[in-house]
Order: structure tokens, then sequence, then C-alpha cells
């Protein structure tokens, strides 16, 4: 062995050897009890990886490793999701395009060359840091086989009256040009103006409104006042007429309206809130075109063609002309916006593709609630995003780089406008290239829309098992051995899209749960504790501190964190793992010196010193809980354990103890701490093997090469070494560490190196003539006096 560890080459080495032995490729002809299925999160092909991907993926890995050695035959695939807006914006930057002002097909071709490479580097970060992924079952979101799987989902779902298409109130981004889901928005907070604004009545008195929208009043539909508040009683049943406009609209009653916000009465325009979509539906009121895809509004007299912004300005000086206005203030208020694009949202009819969700909300809850969460708490945040949904799920968009519906709208006399969906033998399609069976494309109109990017990568667990039902699959038996999924591991961020969006969708299709457990992953944070992002400037490249740390050591600070929270970028965890790694090398050493003259593999039933003993039932209790810890997917805690164990108890306890019982050659005596030695440093390099994996295959390749092909191998995790009785052996090493504890803390307070010389010992507890020899050698005592007893106890001289 070199003197120290040089991670560049050896990292390089074990991941090309890894690669070319396939040992993490998923052995299929296992029966399902035996496979273990992970469902891993597609990253979006949108610019580069950074460290919170590095931070999630990795966690993941901890788990993949664990089952994989457990014994069982791990399905570990990953993919890319690269297709939808993230994918068309990043496409347009690099190239310096724009999707509307080229052909479809052409634009479509670049997003399709240009994504390769950005995957390959992809490809090349995960490698390098070591995830144990079978690329062998690579997918993408937007190829061939993923078209077909989402295409058939598209199709069993219509087939099964799950999904429809209707000209509804829809949110809007007027800068992505597209409609987009509820899970899809993000509220935040601006400061607005809310004025007050008098509508004349019938009565010939004025009615008031408080607003932040007064662009909206050519909207408005109606005017609501609580039934109860006599303020309004006069006016309920009566018109008011919109200023600037002219519309007679009516003043109605409902008890939704908050008789404390605003004046009490509130304009209701089509659309300016959710709030307006349940009153238009409730009481069938005109609707009311008011602002198109552009964001200009329409039908709106001298204001039609204008910008959203400037033409509030516009309209409010021409009410404050006309002495409509009462008063303003300004308010702190809150704006639903796109979470791609960040731009304000508008609520517009459109015709758009809808999935049912809210009708099935409770059934969708108690599907969430048969997967296992871990964090538990975490499931309480896919509970409130259910029980507030407030529209079905809309996956249409008017885009370009998606999968295409396989949807026609019929030309032929007398049945204008029939939908016509593909027939599955014909499935992936594309309706703009090919037309229906039995129709002429002069006959059909071509869907143009394309699906939300969720409602592929809603299928991953589909996509790789090849089938969406049991009797609807490319490979029945595949997709029988493969869903649902044992594990999902995603961010916490995206429970209301990818982890709801699978819920509904295996809901549908098979009446199941999607995968079993569900493990949630934090962000990864600044120095600051903030989120890192590049707009910040504080964005980390998994790239070059690989390079600069080495991919144990981050894979190391990755376990930092336990599930769900998050996790600071931190340099006292980057050299707390490298100390670790050192450590481990040079155990190693130490061990390498001690076992090269053995001919023969030791056997456990020549370790016989108490010591000895106690050192192995006590690292059996650590397997135990590292075991349990890991099958409860709670890593943190398990590298915590054995990080302890192998500093504390091993190293500075156990080797300083037996060390001159080691260099002594007694014989059986340290024949016994030498196979001792031996297999406790196996186990631990095998506990540690999910976390660090470069390093321990190095150390297990140069101390246990016959052992097998790799400490990564299925079925390598490590067995109980001792099974019988341990509460003797235990109770001495406890009473063991006492006295040394004491000796230590006596020489410390004497100013004593701990290798000192000292007369004389008088020392008691539950110990035998082996044990107090290591004492006495550890010690450096020049005479020891020994008293049983149950009482530890220590006299030095």
């Amino acid at each position: 062995m070199n003197e120290s560890y040089i991670y560049k080459q050896t990292e390089e080495k074990w991941q090309s050897y890894w690669a070319s032995t396939k040992i993490y490729k998923w052995v299929e002809e296992v029966n399902r009890d035996d496979n273990f299925v992970i469902d891993t999160p597609p990253p979006t092909v949108s610019g580069s990886l950074h460290m919170g991907h590095i931070y999630s993926y990795t966690q993941g890995d901890f788990i993949a490793r664990f089952y994989r050695m457990l014994g069982y035959s791990v399905f570990y695939p990953i993919g890319f999701d690269d297709n939808g807006l993230p994918t068309e914006r990043l496409i347009e930057k690099i190239k310096g395009i724009r999707a509307h002002e080229l052909l479809r097909n052409e634009f479509i071709k670049i997003c399709q060359e240009t994504i390769i490479e950005f995957e390959k580097e992809f490809e090349c970060v995960f490698r390098s840091i070591g995830i144990s992924f079978d690329w062998d079952n690579k997918y993408q979101t937007i190829s061939e086989h993923t078209q077909k799987i989402s295409q058939m989902s598209f199709l069993d779902l219509y087939k099964k009256g799950l999904l429809y298409r209707s000209y509804n109130p829809t949110f809007w981004d007027y800068v992505d040009g597209t409609a987009i889901a509820q899970a899809e928005i993000e509220e935040k907070e601006r400061k607005g103006i809310i004025y007050e604004i008098g509508f004349d009545t019938e009565l010939g008195e004025k009615i008031s409104i408080a607003t932040t929208r007064p662009e909206l009043i050519s909207a408005c539909s109606a005017i609501f006042v609580h039934p109860d508040d006599s303020r309004f009683k006069r006016f309920i049943g009566k018109l008011a007429i919109t200023p600037i406009f002219g519309d007679r609209v009516d003043i109605k009653a409902d008890e939704d309206v908050d008789m404390e916000k605003g004046t009490g009465a509130v304009m209701c325009c089509t659309f300016g809130d959710i709030q307006d979509i349940k009153w238009w539906k409730r009481y069938n009121l005109k609707l009311n075109n008011h602002i198109d895809k552009h964001g200009r509004l329409q039908n709106a007299k001298q204001f039609s063609g204008m910008k959203i912004n400037p033409a509030r300005e516009e309209i409010v000086k021409e009410l404050e002309r006309s002495s409509f206005i009462a008063s303003k203030k300004s308010v702190d208020q809150i704006v639903k916006c796109a979470e791609r694009s960040g731009s304000i949202l508008e609520i517009i009819p459109t015709n758009q593709w809808y999935i049912k969700t809210m009708e099935y909300s409770n059934q969708l809850l108690n599907k969430a609630a048969e997967c296992s969460w871990h964090p538990e708490y975490m499931k309480i945040r896919l509970d409130n995003w259910i029980n507030g949904l407030n529209q079905d799920w809309c996956i249409s968009r008017q885009r370009y780089f998606g999968i295409p519906f396989p949807v026609w709208y019929s030309k032929r006399i007398g049945e204008e406008g029939k939908v016509i969906v593909a027939e599955f033998k014909d499935l992936p399609i594309d309706p703009m290239q090919k037309a229906p069976t039995g129709y002429t494309m002069e006959e059909v109109e071509p869907e143009k829309d394309v699906m939300d990017t969720w409602a592929t990568s809603a299928l991953t667990p589909q996509i790789s098992s090849f089938g969406i039902t049991n009797n609807l699959a490319i490979n029945p038996e595949r997709h029988k051995k493969l869903f649902p999924a044992d594990l999902r591991i995603q961010a916490h961020e995206i429970i209301r899209t990818w982890a709801f969006a699978s819920i509904v969708k295996a809901f549908h299709h098979q009446n199941t749960i999607p995968w079993k457990n569900v493990m949630i992953s934090g962000w990864c944070l600044a120095n600051d504790k903030t989120k890192m992002s590049k707009s910040k400037g504080n964005v980390i490249t998994p790239q070059s501190l690989i390079q600069e740390k080495g991919a144990d050591v981050i894979r190391y600070w990755a376990s930092n964190s336990k599930l769900g929270s998050d996790i600071i970028y931190s340099e006292d965890a980057f050299k707390a793992g490298k100390k670790l790694i050192n450590k481990l090398w040079n155990v190693a050493k130490f061990l390498n010196i001690h076992i090269s003259n053995l001919n023969e593999r030791p056997k456990i039933d020549r370790v016989n010193q108490t010591l000895d003993l106690w050192i192995l039932h006590s690292l059996d209790q650590v397997l135990e809980f590292v075991t349990s810890s890991m099958k409860s997917f709670e890593y943190s805690s398990a590298r915590s354990k054995i990080e302890y164990f192998f500093f504390t108890t091993y190293c500075d306890n156990y080797i300083e103890l037996v060390k001159k019982r080691l260099y002594a050659k007694l014989g059986a005596q340290s024949d016994s701490a030498v196979y001792t030695m031996w297999f406790s440093f196996l186990n631990i390099l095998k506990m540690f093997a999910p976390f660090i994996p470069h390093i321990t295959e190095e150390l297990y390749h140069s101390i246990y090469s016959n052992e097998g092909v790799s400490i990564h191998e299925r079925g390598s995790w490590p067995k109980a070494l001792l099974h019988n009785d341990a509460k003797i052996v235990l109770a001495a090493g406890e009473h063991s560490m006492g006295i040394i504890e004491m000796i230590r803390k006596f020489k410390s307070e004497h100013n004593m190196p701990l290798s000192a010389e000292l007369s004389k010992l008088t020392i008691s507890g539950l110990l035998d003539d082996s044990v107090v020899l290591d004492i006495k050698n550890a010690s450096n005592a020049k005479e020891v006096v020994f008293n049983h007893s149950e009482k530890v106890s220590v006299k030095i001289e």
C-alpha cells in the first residue's frame, strides 16, 4: 500500500472497473420478492447539474448500494427529463433562436440534437460521484419508448372517461404563451394599490367596490355582497352600471363574500381569481373575454390592444377624471406567478385537456396514505395540496418540444369537431405527420398542443416497467416485476407535482400506488443558509468540487443531512470526510503489517481473548443498528453510528488496548487479536461502503482480494460475527473502557503523555487475566493489582 491515499487515480480506476464489470446491472431473472425497485427523478435538461443534484442523488445511492449488498437485485435506472419548457428555453438561449420563429419540426430537431450533449455531461458527473445507476436501463422522457408509454396512458384514461377536453378558465402564462397547471403556480408578494371605485346603480345611489385591478372593470359580470350585510340589502337584485364602459350588471348576494374585506362589495370579473370562476359557474354569469393570450386587453373599448400595466394606468386616469375613484392606498398583495417564467398569471378561457382529480380527492388521499413516507411528516404536504385543489389537472401545453397528443378533430361533413384518438397499435404517433386509421390528413385537424412534461414524468415507474397496466403493456412480465416500485426518491419541493402526479396516474390506471416508500430530501444551502441559485451567484459546480475534494468526501458531506432536512455547504464536513478516509487508510496499513504472514483465511472460532470477543460483539450490535436504520432509509443515523464506533470504540480504545499484544507475538493470544482485526475491519469497510464506495473498494481489494469481485456486489452486506451470549464480555469491555478513561484523565491532569510509564495500578472491575494484561500494556504500568468487583475503580501510583 502507498503511504497515503491518492483519491483521483483510485476513484477513476474503480469507476471504470464498476462500468466494465456491470456490477450494478439489474438481474432480471430473479423473483419479484428478490428485487428492490427504485424510481429515480430524471434531472431536467435545462442547464448544468448543481450541488443540489449531487446531494439528493447521492442519498438515493446510499440506499441502492445497501439493498444491493443486502442481496437484492436492485433496479436503479436513471432518466433525463428532456422535453418541455425548461429544455426549450435552454435551447433558445444557447442557440440564440426563438421557437416561434422556426418551423415546428426544425425547432424540434435542434432540441433533439442539442440535448444529447447535455445528457452526456450529466452522465459524466453522475459516474464521477460514484452513483451506482444501471445505465443499461437509462431512459429519456422524449424518446420513442417514452412517447409510446405516455400516449398509452392518455388513451387508457380517455377510454375510461378520466380525461376530457374542455373550454374553461385556465391559468395562462402569456410570457411563455401556454396554459399551466395549478401545481406550477408560485405565490409572490408585491406592492399594489387598492382603489375604492363607485358604481352607479338603478337606485340612483352608488355602490363602492375595492379592487387592485381596475383594468378588469370591462370584464365585470356581477357585483356580490353578503346576504346579511345590512349596508347593501337594498341593492340586492338591482342593477349596477360599470364606470367608463357602461355595462349593466346584476348585484347579487352570496355567502362567500367577506363583509370585513374592502368595502364589503365585490366586483366579479371573468376572470380575476378562483372565486370569480366559482361565481361564474354557480350563477351562469356572462363570459367576458377580456385578456388575450399575449397579455393584452380585448373588448375594452379604447383600451383594447394595450398591455395590462399600461392599460391599468390609463383606466385609472380616466376613472379619476370622471370622479369614480373615492380613495386609493398602497397594499401588500399576493399574486400568482408562473413557476418557470416568473410572470404574473391571468385566467383566460381556453380549450385544454384535463385529467379528473377534483372528484377523486378522497381516493387520492387514501392512496397517499398507503405509501410509507420518510420522513413521515412530509406526507402532510401532499395532503394539504390535495385538499387545496381547485381545478382538475390541466395537461395540455401550447408549446413545441413535447409529447404530442394522439388526437385529431374531424373535418368531415356531419362530424365536424369529432374527437378521434389513435389506436394502441399505432403508438407512438405524431398527429401532425400521420392521419388516424380510415382518414386522410385533409379530413382531420391534428391536435397541435403537447403534453405537460409532468404528465409524462408522472409515469417514470411505468416508463421503466414498460407498461401502464398488467394488460396494457409492452412487456407484461417486466411490468408485473417492476411495478409498483419499492422506493421513490425525490426532493420536497416537487411533492405537489411529481409525487402527486405519479399517484394520480397509478390510481387511475391500476387503482394502486406507484411505489411503497417515498424518501424525501431537502435543499442544498449556501454558507449563509440560503438556497443556492445562479441569480445569487452562490452556486458551486459539482465537477470542480469533485476534482478538488474527491467523490467520497462529497458523498460523506451529503450523508450528514437527515431525511427531509436541508444541508449547508460545509468545509468542516469535507474535512471530516477526509479525516475518515485517511483514518481508514492508516488502519488498513496497520492491519497489513499483522496479516501479511497469514497462510490461510482466519477462523472466527480462534478468537478467544475477552477484549477481542468484546469488540466483535460490539460491532455486531452496531451492525444490527446500521442495518435497521438503512432499511428505514435513515442513512445519516447509520453512518454516524458506524463512524463513532470506528473512531472511538475501535481505534481509540480497542486498537490501543491490544496493540502491544499484536506486536508481542504471543502465539494464540496475538493470533486472536490479528483474526479479530481481520474480521472486524472487513465488516467496518462493508458498512461504510454505501457511503464512501471508492476508498472501501480500494481497501477491500488490497486486504481481502480473495473475498469477492467487489465489496459492492450483490449479497456482500456483513453478517453478525458471533452468536453466543455477549453479556459477560460486554460488561468486561465496558469496565475496561471506564478504567482506560480514568487513566487517560489522570495523565492529562498531570501533564503526562499518554505513553508515560506508571509505577502501579490498583484496579477493580468485571475483568479476567487477559483483560488485565491488555490494560497493563495500554497504560504502560510496571505493576497491576487487580480486584474482581462489580464496581469499577482505579488507583494510580
